[in-house]
């Protein structure tokens, strides 16, 4: 390593990645972080639903527990566009942690249902901020060959931070468990606070010497002017088209733009109601009612550990196949288990069957439903998005995705405890209904999505044109 001229270090004519691959194993710190967020329902709506509850709750004041957190997440990308551009990447990340913050806090302190809401909505901001910056980021910062293997990290981080909750929490108070998260969640905002920023903001703001600097930082080499012109020159395309960039009755007056609009909320509606969400979410709870050989704590650790295998599995499957022929295995994999749980407990619960013989059908149908969902149609949301949106209303349709995907996670929370045990219909019910979802909107996403493997972006809205 050597100084150069202008007193900059980092930098070695050979290069390293160091500072690349530290900014990005942080960041995933913070990602590992949402998923105890998302990971922290499960077993806590049963420590909350137990004789020997530390809050008084009902079935109702559980599901809206649920339900702020996608309340949150419905407002963080409005917020995201305010800030991101203004105030930069590395500042938003650091800004999505401080909710969370509030939110652990108050959790160790809670003592009534409001103290939760209040909690929970505020991760809900937190897991809405977090999810819009963090791509762009590490997308921002990775040299080429890095990319997608930073993508994939945070995925995995993700659901590590899962699979911890469903192991650790149900033998932590509520307090406890919310106190050790929250200083993890301190030590990110420490250790990311000495991240570098992104030299797309420093070059948008016009601050090419303080880009230059931080892509010496992270590439570690003292030439990396051509990289520079290069964000230089893409910034200055998109600048240019700024000025034809789409407003909402873009999506809806043209056939491309909305066909592919139409394909992203189809994937949101099967993720929000199609058994994935409510497995994750309420599946401790699901299988407390089931007489099986192994323990509701047993099993929801076990779909932690499958939800991460299928996440590292998903980043060999996703290139080496077509979109389209992932979507039809997850689809129908998904509808054919959703059909076999309802069926259980509409065997259980209506036709009074013994089926404790059986019980561990719904237990491996909600293995493969989470295995293929992570596989197929939740991972493929993601990339179409990147693939299928025009340029011009590329913002806004994810701004709009992200408001939508917050009230269907909003109304799938709430739905399911109101249909299984308020009304007493019990959980078949729901699941009948997941299985008619995914089926019809499986078929339809198979309909109006191009195959985009190998495509050019120009070639995708040709297609979509047709």
């Amino acid at each position: 390593m050597s100084i150069d001229a202008d007193g900059r270090k980092y930098t070695s004519p050979d290069g390293s990645k160091t500072w690349e691959y530290l900014a990005i194993l942080t960041c995933s710190i913070m990602s590992g972080c949402i998923g105890f967020v998302v990971g922290w329902n499960s077993p806590s709506i049963v420590i909350l639903m137990s004789e020997d509850s530390p809050i008084p709750v009902t079935a109702s004041s559980i599901s809206t527990l649920v339900a702020v957190v996608a309340v949150g997440h419905m407002l963080a990308p409005p917020i995201n566009i305010f800030i991101v551009d203004k105030f930069g990447r590395k500042n938003t990340l650091l800004f999505s942690a401080l909710p969370l913050l509030v939110s652990w806090s108050l959790i160790t302190i809670a003592t009534s249902i409001w103290e939760l809401y209040v909690a929970r909505f505020l991760a809900g901001i937190t897991l809405g901020l977090f999810i819009c910056v963090a791509p762009i980021y590490i997308g921002e910062i990775s040299s080429p060959d890095t990319r997608g293997a930073g993508g994939s990290l945070t995925t995995i981080i993700y659901n590590i931070g899962i699979l911890v909750t469903f192991i650790v929490a149900p033998h932590l108070s509520l307090s406890a468990m919310a106190g050790a998260f929250l200083i993890i969640n301190i030590g990110f905002v420490i250790i990311f606070w000495f991240m570098p920023e992104s030299p797309y903001f420093f070059v948008m703001r016009n601050r090419i010497d303080e880009a230059e600097e931080v892509l010496e930082k992270l590439r570690g080499k003292s030439d990396i002017s051509e990289e520079l012109q290069t964000i230089v020159d893409s910034l200055s395309k998109m600048d240019k088209q700024s000025s034809k960039s789409g407003n909402l009755k873009d999506i809806f007056t043209s056939k491309a733009n909305f066909r592919a609009f139409l394909s992203i909320m189809l994937f949101a509606v099967t993720q929000h109601f199609g058994g994935f969400f409510t497995i994750l979410t309420y599946g401790q709870l699901i299988f407390k009612s089931i007489n099986n050989i192994m323990s509701d704590y047993v099993v929801n650790v076990v779909i932690g550990v499958v939800q991460l295998i299928s996440a590292l599995v998903t980043t060999l499957l996703v290139d080496k196949f077509g979109r389209k022929p992932l979507i039809l295995a997850s689809g129908v994999s998904a509808a054919i288990c959703n059909f076999v749980i309802g069926f259980y407990f509409f065997s259980k619960e209506y036709m009074h069957a013994d089926v404790l013989s059986v019980s561990w059908i719904p237990f491996i149908s909600s293995l493969i439903l989470i295995f293929t969902f992570n596989c197929g149609l939740l991972c493929l949301q993601i990339i179409l998005m990147s693939e299928i949106f025009a340029t011009e209303i590329k913002a806004i349709s994810t701004c709009l995705v992200g408001v939508i995907g917050g009230l269907l996670a909003t109304l799938g929370s709430k739905l399911y405890i109101w249909i299984a045990i308020t009304l007493n219909y019990g959980h078949s019910l729901p699941f009948f209904v997941y299985f008619i979802i995914v089926a019809v909107c499986t078929a339809i996403i198979l309909h109006v999505t191009p195959e985009t493997k190998g495509k050019t972006f120009a070639e995708i809205q040709i297609e979509l044109k047709k």
